[in-house]
């Protein structure tokens, strides 16, 4: 049975919602480009994210429009199984590239003192890298032939009865990331515990970084449990032999979810984005209220 009309509406409208969220993050990191001389890499970084965030936004806006609208995903089964493909990279790298930028903060911390580390031209390879790393994780998924038509639904996934792909997609997607975050957060902790003789500079230095670590992590956990759904379904169709007749509709409700929280963290967690929003909206409630001034 297809998924209720209902939860592809609100699927493709929350949907939506993200991507323009995105597209406003993209003009605004183009205005901070124009006007800034240095390469700013945590804000790069970011962008890193958001392109990731955006692309799978794109993907979920194609797969809920094949369901609610015409099945064009379906119309050649190969290209839906490589669509397929493509969306989990697309969801893959943006939580890599919450490690790159937890990594970026440990060489800010700890490894200060080499330049090259620190430098624009290693993170653009950096994110090269990335990219490369999560479709050659994914890739073979491919060849093993798990992504199908699901049933009831007019796009290619790996199904979640699938049990060996499931938890290959948990195991790559949120154990791998998350564990190397914990992995960075605890290095940095004990590495600051161990120092005594800091300056202040560095030391306000190493609190910023810190304290963006920390966001990153608790944004990455906070994604994490929003994903507690898909592998409560997964557990469910394992244990009943069957999967709950919504399951796709609603892990698509948490995705479009999701992907809303992310671009919103992403602003909240860029302080250059941050100050032009609220910079936005002083300016447009400074020009909203009236002259309460008499002339005289």
């Amino acid at each position: 049975m297809a998924s209720a009309p209902a939860f592809g509406i609100i699927n493709w409208s929350l949907t939506l919602i993200s991507i323009f969220l995105f597209l406003i993050l993209f003009i605004l990191f183009l205005k901070i480009r124009n006007e800034q001389r240095e390469k700013d890499i945590s804000l790069y970084l970011t962008m890193n994210t958001c392109l990731a965030g955006f692309l799978t936004s794109s993907c979920v806006l194609a797969m809920v429009s094949s369901n609610v609208f015409k099945p064009f995903l379906l119309r050649n089964i190969d290209f839906c199984y490589i669509f397929g493909l493509f969306y989990d990279i697309f969801e893959c790298a943006i939580y890599y590239s919450y490690c790159l930028q937890s990594f970026y903060r440990l060489c800010r911390i700890i490894y200060y003192k080499v330049r090259f580390l620190l430098s624009w031209r290693f993170y653009r390879v950096l994110i090269l890298i990335q990219w490369f790393i999560t479709i050659i994780l994914l890739l073979p998924t491919l060849f093993l032939k798990w992504y199908i038509h699901l049933p009831g639904e007019s796009y290619c996934l790996i199904p979640y009865d699938n049990l060996i792909g499931s938890f290959y997609l948990i195991l790559v997607l949120y154990s791998i990331p998350l564990i190397t975050m914990i992995v960075i957060y605890i290095w940095i902790t004990r590495y600051i515990r161990t120092r005594t003789n800091i300056r202040a500079t560095e030391k306000q230095r190493n609190l910023r970084d810190f304290t963006a670590i920390k966001r990153i992590i608790v944004c990455v956990l906070i994604l994490i449990s929003l994903r507690f759904p898909t592998i409560a379904f997964i557990f469910y169709g394992i244990g009943n032999g069957y999967l709950f007749i919504w399951t796709y509709a609603i892990v698509g409700l948490v995705t479009a979810t999701c992907l809303i929280f992310i671009a919103l963290m992403s602003i909240s967690m860029t302080n250059k984005f941050k100050k032009l929003v609220s910079s936005f909206f002083i300016g447009t409630n400074n020009q909203v209220q009236p002259r309460t001034g008499t002339n005289s």
